[in-house]
């Protein structure tokens, strides 16, 4: 367990090393809580500068199409650079949803596993994902959410561990759909 966390932390480091350029694509209105609309002055230009806690998508559609399409562009160059990195027997990484938006990453296991190692796989994916520049770097790019899952050798399942909303200040986790379906259970 502490070697294979300790290979995976490893890759994940090296992914920073492999940073590209900053983006930093312009908004049209970005300026929002200014009180601005965007009928109201449309040829404004800004910085991107979410709220705090709002998700970093919603503001990939304030932006003209062409910087969209170099949004897109960049949360294909990151899924690269992860499969590059891990190789498909150790970390298989995918871009899902209609605009390529949500970062899922599922690695292989032998169903059963012990929570324990799916705690140890999700605190290196949560350290990765806390550095300053990959937060940005996420952000920017304008990716909506990421998946961590395992996949199941011996019972071909998909058996997701968690998801996370990316937002201005990070990965926001979803509680477990065990934990869901408790908290509805308490609420009625």
């Amino acid at each position: 367990m502490a070697g294979k966390s300790l290979a995976l932390t490893t890759l994940l480091f090296m992914l920073t090393a492999c940073r590209q350029q900053q983006l930093s694509l312009p908004v049209t209105h970005a300026a929002m809580s200014q009180g601005s609309n965007s009928a109201a002055n449309p040829g404004a230009q800004g910085v991107y500068q979410p709220a705090a806690s709002q998700s970093c998508y919603s503001y990939i559609l304030l932006r003209p199409k062409d910087q969209r399409a170099t949004a897109v562009q960049a949360r294909l160059r990151k899924t690269d650079q992860l499969a590059a990195a891990f190789g498909a027997r150790k970390v298989s990484v995918d871009l899902l949803g209609d605009h390529a938006n949500i970062l899922s990453l599922t690695f292989p296991v032998v169903w059963p596993v012990q929570q324990a190692y799916f705690d140890g796989i999700s605190s290196v994916v949560d350290e990765y994902f806390s550095s300053p520049e990959v937060q940005d770097y996420m952000c920017n790019s304008g990716f909506d959410e990421v998946r961590l899952s395992a996949r199941g050798q011996n019972d071909r399942r998909i058996h997701p561990i968690w998801t996370a909303r990316v937002t201005s200040e990070g990965l926001v986790k979803d509680p477990p759909l065990d934990q869901v379906s408790d908290l509805q259970l308490a609420a009625r």
